[in-house]
């Protein structure tokens, strides 16, 4: 749990100035055509070093940490009960993985609990870090009225979002609904979340059989089974 809290912690770090550039890419026709070592380079000569690698960090934060330790930890967790229950003695003679073992090879068994722990550590990480994601996709979106003020005033767009603390982005999106009820208001937080369970679960899916895969290929024991 800490080592993925501290993966998450490092990959928001890293992030951060890319997502900054993302946006500016799809946002500012500046920005067109322009590389990811010349975008960051040119934010960083617009808004500072320090902004550029810092703003909307408590947003990355708040959707690089739940998403890690849900993926990881979650298929760690997942894994190691199936293999208990397959490891289980079912009778005085087998256990259900020996009995298993009579009709499909034990390659197949082990890839079956690698897809269903990481079907089901895709589905935490989302519903974990989806609160996040919403707050995230809102630090970035914004207005005009929520731009910093530009050092050039025929320049249009931001140069990066104003600064808004991570309650302040909060609360904005827990308004939107606060009139219908808590729960409503707390929904709010997990827009989006069905297209997010289809698109993010299949790339977590596939990112950790694969994982898991290369693990057995290397000659290490499958996730969970040790």
């Amino acid at each position: 749990l800490i080592a993925s809290i501290m993966a998450g912690a490092a990959a928001s770090l890293v992030l951060v100035p890319m997502e900054s550039v993302r946006i500016r890419m799809v946002t500012d026709p500046e920005f067109e055509g322009v590389s990811l070592a010349g975008g960051l380079g040119k934010l960083v000569e617009e808004a500072g070093l320090a902004r550029t690698l810092t703003v909307g960090l408590g947003a990355m934060l708040a959707k690089q940490i739940p998403y890690t330790f849900g993926k990881q930890v979650s298929f760690d967790v997942v894994a190691k009960a199936l293999y208990r229950i397959l490891n289980a003695p079912r009778s005085a003679t087998a256990t259900l993985a020996e009995s298993l073992s009579k009709s499909v090879s034990p390659e197949f068994v082990k890839w079956a609990v690698s897809v269903l722990s990481a079907m089901i550590a895709s589905v935490m990480a989302c519903l974990l870090s989806q609160p996040g994601d919403v707050i995230l996709t809102e630090t970035y979106k914004g207005g005009d009225s929520d731009c910093e003020v530009e050092i050039d005033p025929k320049k249009i767009g931001c140069v990066l979002p104003a600064e808004r603390s991570l309650g302040e982005v909060s609360r904005s999106i827990y308004a939107r609904s606060g009139d219908r009820g808590v729960v409503n208001a707390l929904g709010g937080f997990f827009t989006g979340l069905q297209a997010r369970f289809v698109h993010v679960g299949m790339i977590i899916t596939s990112q950790l059989v694969i994982y898991d895969l290369v693990k057995q290929f290397l000659g290490l024991p499958a996730t969970g089974s040790h």
